[in-house]
């Protein structure tokens, strides 16, 4: 039977090409310009698309070659490789992520009694900062930008997927409709490039990962994210829908690892280096973690395949690229200060055998069967994927990555996908159709039990913001430039912030976990907030002109003197509170 050519990998290559080269370019000429303005956001989509559609027709010319579809491994792993229609099983995994991106994608935001909502709680802290960012970045900040929710920080984060986003925000486009479409277009990318790394196994085990702790549903009967209550948590949930970043990252990083497994470890045809390059370059400005894992891998293969030579080529392509934008998101590598010693995770004071059984479930056994059996048989290609993975895991038990531990889990994501296509191409077949059952069902119950949970929508009410009081203080600041730092209530889902204006300070759970010392700079604006008796010198120090008072500052200050409304109307006022221009002088 002729095998029909795939169309796939050239939509995921030239999808994820267009985004990244959009992003590099948006990224450089914002900085060159000093700020995004509307012809740079055109320049950055035209090119991307223009660079995203060579590659993919490279992409299609390459896969006709008869050296891409030659014979890779024997046995699993050349199914997991092989083109044309999907398996059954394939079929099901893909069928199952599609429903489940529809559920949490299509309600990231819905409206509902006048205020927007989010389904999932993940969502709750990490969408008001995301949309906060999206909107500095359009209303035209000074690149490379200052910290929005910090005074006197440059942003230190990743924000390659908010900067493409702001692209579209720049050009008309409502975030009420960005966000959840950016989502699906995220994850059918990804579902794509889970298949095309490791299957059936990697697009279900992606999506319903997990450990043991929903076996309790046998005995409480509750449909609930069990999942949610320990370290492990499921990644889709955890990680891919709340944190943007992973949207571009993860099929990005997918696609990198399968086309480098087939050139580095079975000497086969994979993307074109310059493709490979361009992919791997802008990687550290839509997610750090992910571009220091692909790193140590590609290095890990290049040796160990013995072809270092020919990984020269993507190399070339990316360095420049990846050494800027690397020094760009650090502010010069500060970010490598965060990184410390941690024993044992989040372990704690827990047994650390019930601990690594409860949260990781079949997991590790499953993926140390897979280096016994891959070490018996002299695997090479298992060998050399299986190794950096855990060795990776081992040390993510000894290190932290971020202030917060469970950021580790950015990194652990990675290694559980690395082990997951060895696990299909030796246990599974080593432990037969029964076994192998038991196993992939002890593998993904869990996490099946938390997706399902979680898209039934049975949880709180997750106000994200209020339509009209977000919409009035938008149009009170609309004639303020975005460098004007504003005196707030630090809360994660400020209006100010929403409306794209920098605070003087956000959230601290935002501030800790990026390793942000804000001390000073709150000590400053709770003396303006309250109107002690130097708020005038704090408010200079922390260059705060406009002062926002609304109900989150009512009660978060509710002794303040209030000295800025003597003898001077707000600039703006509403239902929303009032917005005033400080007396400093």
């Amino acid at each position: 039977m002729t095998e029909r050519p795939e169309w796939a990998p050239a939509l995921l290559t030239g999808g994820l090409v267009s985004a990244s080269l959009a992003i590099l370019v948006a990224a450089v000429f914002a900085s060159a310009s000093g700020a995004l303005h509307a012809w740079v956001a055109v320049l950055s989509l035209v090119s991307g698309a223009v660079v995203g559609v060579v590659a993919g027709r490279r992409t299609v010319a390459a896969w006709a070659d008869p050296r891409m579809a030659g014979p890779g491994t024997s046995g699993a792993a050349s199914l997991i490789e092989r083109v044309g229609n999907l398996t059954t099983l394939e079929f099901l995994a893909l069928a199952a992520f599609a429903v489940v991106s529809l559920r949490q994608f299509g309600w990231l935001l819905f409206e509902r009694g006048g205020t927007l909502e989010t389904l999932l709680p993940y969502n709750y802290g990490d969408l008001p900062l995301h949309w906060t960012y999206v909107q500095y970045l359009a209303r035209g900040a000074p690149f490379w930008p200052e910290n929005p929710i910090v005074v006197g920080e440059r942003l230190r984060y990743p924000f390659g997927v908010d900067l493409f986003t702001a692209l579209f925000v720049v050009l008309g486009v409502g975030m009420r409709i960005l966000l959840p479409a950016l989502g699906l277009a995220g994850a059918a990318l990804s579902a794509v490039a889970l298949r095309r790394w490791g299957g059936a196994l990697a697009v279900a085990g992606f999506l319903f990962s997990g450990g043991l702790v929903g076996f309790q549903l046998l005995w409480t009967g509750e449909l609930v994210d069990y999942q949610a209550a320990v370290a492990w948590k499921n990644l889709f949930l955890a990680l891919f829908v709340p944190q943007r970043g992973l949207l571009l990252a993860l099929p990005v990083g997918l696609l990198l690892l399968w086309s480098w497994r087939r050139r580095l470890l079975r000497g086969e045809v994979g993307l074109p280096a310059w493709v490979e390059g361009a992919l791997w370059g802008t990687l550290p400005l839509v997610h750090l973690h992910t571009f220091l894992l692909v790193s140590v891998v590609y290095a890990t293969w290049a040796i160990g395949g013995r072809r270092l030579g020919e990984a020269w080529t993507s190399l070339a392509w990316a360095f420049a690229p990846a050494t800027w934008a690397v020094w760009q998101v650090t502010d010069g590598f500060r970010v490598a200060s965060l990184v410390g010693w941690k024993l044992g995770w989040t372990i704690g004071g827990d047994n650390p055998v019930v601990f690594l059984l409860v949260n990781f479930g079949f997991f590790l056994p499953l993926a140390l069967a897979a280096l016994v059996l891959a070490w018996r048989g002299r695997r090479r290609e298992e060998l050399l994927v299986l190794a950096p993975a855990l060795v990776m895991l081992g040390l993510l038990f000894v290190l932290r990555l971020a202030p917060w531990e469970w950021d580790n889990t950015k990194v652990m994501l990675w290694c559980y996908l690395l082990t997951l296509p060895p696990i299909a191409a030796l246990v599974l077949p080593w432990l037969g159709r029964f076994g192998a059952a038991v196993a992939v069902s002890g593998l993904l119950f869990s996490g099946a039990l938390s997706v399902t949970a979680a898209s039934l929508g049975r949880g709180p009410r997750l106000d994200v913001l209020i339509i009209r009081e977000y919409e009035g203080v938008c149009e009170a600041l609309a004639s303020w430039p975005p460098t004007e730092r504003v005196a707030v209530a630090p809360t994660f889902n400020h209006p100010v912030a929403l409306c794209g204006h920098p605070v003087v300070v956000g959230y601290g759970g935002h501030l800790w976990s990026h390793g942000i010392d804000a001390s000073r700079a709150q000590r400053a604006l709770e003396a303006v907030m309250r109107g002690e008796p130097d708020w005038r010198e704090e408010a200079r120090a922390v260059d705060a002109r406009l002062l926002f008072w609304g109900r989150r500052e009512k009660a978060a200050f509710s002794n303040s003197t209030r000295p800025w409304e003597t003898g001077r109307p707000p600039l703006a006022s509403g239902p929303w509170g009032a917005l005033y221009e400080l007396p400093l002088d």
